[in-house]
C-alpha cells in the first residue's frame, strides 16, 4: 500500500511539473463573435466583402489576396450575442457543363474538406470547424489555412482543366 501511495504521490508531483503555468497556456475559444471571426480573416490575408443573414445563419462572404471568393456561415448561434460554435467554410465554382460536377467530384481526394455538388451542378468543398470544447486562435488560423490552400489548389485543378 506504501508503494501504491508514493507512486501515486510522484505521478502527482510529476503531473504538476509537466503543466504549464496558466499564464502561459494558449486562450481558448469556446465560441466566436463575428467581430472576431473577420479578425481572424484578416490576419489570414482575405477580405471581407459582405456580411448579412441566409435563412437562420450569419455569414461573411470573403476574398482572399489570389481572388478566391468563399463564404463563412456561422452555426449554433446564441441569438441574443451572435456568439457561434461552428462555423462552416464554403468555396463555391461554377463549371462551364454543370453535368460534370460528378466527374469533377471523383477528381478532388482531399481528406481535410468535404467535396459536393449543390442541385444546379456547383461543385463546392467546406471545412465545418468546431468550437465545441475549444480550439486556440493559432488552431483557428490552422483551419482557415489548411481550407484556403485546399479551396486554391480546387480552383487551380478545375481552371487548368479548363472546366471553369
Amino acid at each position: 500500500m506504501r508503494i501504491l501511495t508514493g507512486l501515486a504521490l510522484g505521478l502527482s508531483r510529476l503531473a504538476l511539473l509537466g503543466g504549464a503555468p496558466a499564464f502561459a497556456q494558449a486562450p481558448v475559444m469556446k465560441d466566436y463573435s463575428w467581430t472576431e471571426m473577420r479578425a481572424e480573416v484578416v490576419t489570414a490575408g482575405a477580405e471581407v466583402t459582405k456580411e448579412g443573414e441566409s435563412g437562420k445563419s450569419h455569414f461573411l462572404t470573403v476574398k482572399d489576396d489570389t481572388g478566391l471568393i468563399f463564404g463563412i456561415y456561422g452555426f449554433e448561434c446564441d441569438s441574443v450575442t451572435q456568439r457561434c460554435r461552428g462555423a462552416d467554410f464554403i468555396a463555391s465554382f461554377t463549371l462551364k457543363d454543370p453535368s460534370q460536377a460528378d466527374a469533377v467530384l471523383n477528381t478532388l481526394d482531399y481528406a481535410a474538406v468535404s467535396d459536393y455538388r449543390d442541385d444546379d451542378g456547383h461543385v463546392k468543398i467546406s471545412r465545418y470547424v468546431i468550437f465545441d470544447g475549444g480550439i486556440t486562435q493559432e488552431n483557428l488560423q490552422t483551419n482557415i489555412t489548411v481550407f484556403l490552400s485546399l479551396a486554391n489548389q480546387t480552383w487551380d485543378k478545375l481552371d487548368a482543366d479548363k472546366l471553369l
